[in-house]
């Protein structure tokens, strides 16, 4: 009995040893669960940053790289600074009027003439510019007369074709109107040609019972039978004989119908005849079509003849007067100054060749007053107005004044750069340099920026302001599009009003075209 109670108080201890066992296996199993969880999230949250770290890094260089200035309160001068040297303000050109060889010359570049002076003479020759110059004009004169040697259109051959053709389509539709006809009189003769086949098919069922007894008693007459009776001769002459007419004419009549219907259907259908008669009128219609494309034709080639007979009696009369102008020239022998001033752009020499109309020289009129000519850039003009008054900043005293006379586009940058003329007056010499300040003064704002921050679109004039936004990965630049007016501006900077302060920081220059809301990285700077 002790034994017993010793083995199950053993087996016992045994069960809760194992269960020990158990629960301590369990609580390791777990603490290695959590081990490990904790460190796949230690690994996912560190990759997690790290992918996030080179996702913002790749996205910040694909982001507009933007340059901005800040706003600031400052002066705005709208003057316009540009300089140049005094010229006259009208040229005078001088020209032969033929082709000449110099004799020789009286004054040099620089030289100050006076209107009638002779600059230079010319060797006596025979005046050939006035020779070729009536050889051409017999030239086109002739040239006009030949083409003006035109054969009036024919269409004598085309309207031949149209009447021929329009005879036949007269004729196709007689043809389909006795087709029609023909038809009415086929379905009549078809009528009756059937009303003449029931009367002899009708007489010959009466007739063709008593032909064999008429055969039988004709017989008997002519071999003098003597059973050839009375009775027989009546029923032979009286009663089958006329039966046997009756048919005959029937017959007769069932023939003339036949050749009548045979006839008839032998003539053209309506259906032939309307399709010969569409036919006629496809062709004529296409005749009269070609005259009247030949027509037009021949009306453009006669207005490009007139055209062409009016250029070359352009061309006559121009040639007329040329000549003319020739013939009335007075510089065969000599070139005369036509006004007073200094000559320049002179280079000719004794013995060269001067071609007609070639500018000889210019006269720089002394009376016509000066001009500055000063190339500023296009923006600069905009600023700028005919009439202006312009500030002569090297010299001093109220003597020389000076306006803008005209403003226009450069012809070789018209996109970039402008002409402005200035007209001056005063005691200056030709070729003196003048500088020149043009403009409004210079005034105090409370928000100035660079003009190249200043943006236009159809909606108006515009800056984009660079708006900063937290997030836990750091700051976001973002843009924001305020619409402004521009209440000054110089060559530099404008003064602007709008949703704007000081401090803001406005881009002035991106790597790619923006957008308002669109968010960008800042250059290192």
């Amino acid at each position: 009995m002790d034994n017993m109670n010793s083995t199950v108080e053993k087996s016992m201890e045994d069960i809760e040893l194992e269960r020990e066992v158990d629960r301590l296996e369990e609580m390791r199993r777990v603490r290695f669960k959590k081990r490990t969880l904790r460190n796949f999230a230690i690994i996912f949250f560190v990759a997690l940053i790290i992918l996030t770290f080179f996702s913002n890094t790749i996205m910040n260089y694909s982001l507009p790289e933007v340059t901005t200035e800040t706003i600031y309160n400052g002066s705005v001068s709208q003057k316009v600074r540009c300089q140049g040297a005094v010229e006259v303000s009208l040229d005078q050109d001088v020209t032969v009027s033929g082709k000449r060889v110099v004799k020789e010359v009286f004054f040099e570049d620089g030289d100050t003439v006076k209107e009638g002076d002779v600059i230079m003479t010319f060797e006596e020759e025979e005046n050939t510019d006035l020779k070729d110059a009536e050889e051409e004009l017999e030239q086109l004169e002739s040239d006009y007369e030949k083409q003006t040697l035109r054969v009036g259109p024919d269409y004598s051959e085309q309207l031949s074709a149209i009447n021929a053709a329009s005879d036949e389509v007269t004729v196709a539709e007689t043809a389909v109107e006795q087709a029609k006809a023909d038809e009415a009189s086929l379905a009549t003769a078809r009528a009756e040609l059937e009303t003449a086949q029931a009367a002899y098919d009708a007489k010959l069922e009466e007739v063709a019972p008593l032909r064999e007894k008429a055969e039988a008693i004709k017989q008997k007459e002519i071999t003098g039978d003597s059973d050839y009776t009375d009775e027989d001769k009546t029923f032979l002459y009286d009663e089958y004989s006329p039966l046997e007419g009756e048919l005959e004419v029937l017959a007769q009549t069932l023939e003339e119908k036949k050749e009548v219907v045979t006839s008839l259907e032998a003539k053209p259908t309506v259906a032939d005849a309307e399709a010969d008669l569409a036919t006629k009128k496809a062709t004529l219609e296409s005749l009269q079509l070609s005259l009247v494309s030949k027509k037009k034709e021949d009306g453009v080639t006669a207005q490009t003849n007139a055209i062409d007979d009016a250029n070359a009696e352009k061309k006559i009369d121009k040639q007329k007067d040329k000549i003319d102008k020739l013939k009335d020239t007075d510089d065969y022998k000599e070139l005369k100054a036509t006004g007073t001033g200094i000559i320049s752009g002179l280079t000719y020499k004794p013995g060269d060749t001067i071609d007609a109309e070639t500018q000889v020289a210019s006269i720089q009129l002394a009376d016509s007053g000066y001009v500055v000519t000063c190339t500023i850039p296009k923006k600069d003009s905009q600023v700028l107005r005919v009439g202006n008054e312009a500030e002569i900043e090297n010299l001093w005293g109220d003597d020389v004044s000076a306006s803008i006379r005209s403003i226009k586009a450069d012809p070789s940058n018209p996109n970039q750069q402008s002409i402005v003329k200035f007209e001056v007056k005063g005691n200056v010499q030709v070729g003196e340099t003048l500088q020149f300040a043009v403009g409004n003064k210079t005034g105090k704002y409370d928000t100035v920026i660079p003009n190249g921050a200043v943006k236009e679109d159809s909606g108006g004039k515009f800056v984009y302001v660079v708006k900063v936004r937290a997030t836990p990965l750091g700051n976001r630049y973002i843009t924001k599009k305020v619409n402004v007016d521009v209440l000054a501006s110089d060559t530099a900077n404008s003064a602007i009003s709008g949703d704007v302060s000081e401090l803001d920081n406005v881009i002035i220059n991106s790597s790619k075209p923006l957008d308002d809301g669109q968010q960008v990285r800042l250059t290192d700077k």
